[in-house]
């Protein structure tokens, strides 16, 4: 998948980053991995895995920058994740 390609590329520069004592801005890593993403990638935006590297102080201007279809698709992410993964989704307290 092209996914895949983009995070081998973004692990191998972190790791070459790292061999070089040279750090990166968190900006910085989310604009290369935007334009890898862009350019490798054949099919459809994945929106809920762009989300899920966000960083927390860049997600308001990557979630103004979606169009409405996408804001859509981040949403159903969102709800996907919650109902599968969010342990308080269907519990009750215990009354005692």
């Amino acid at each position: 998948m092209e996914k895949d390609k983009v995070s081998l590329i973004m692990e191998e520069w972190y790791s070459e980053m790292v061999k070089n004592n040279i750090s990166v801005q968190p900006k910085a890593s989310t604009i290369l991995g935007t334009i890898l993403a862009k350019h490798l990638s054949t099919g459809k935006r994945d929106v809920w895995a762009e989300a899920l590297l966000i960083k927390g102080g860049e997600f308001a201007s990557w979630h103004a920058s979606l169009s409405n279809q996408e804001k859509l698709e981040y949403d159903e992410g969102r709800k996907n994740a919650s109902a599968n993964y969010d342990p308080r989704e269907g519990k009750t307290l215990l009354k005692g």
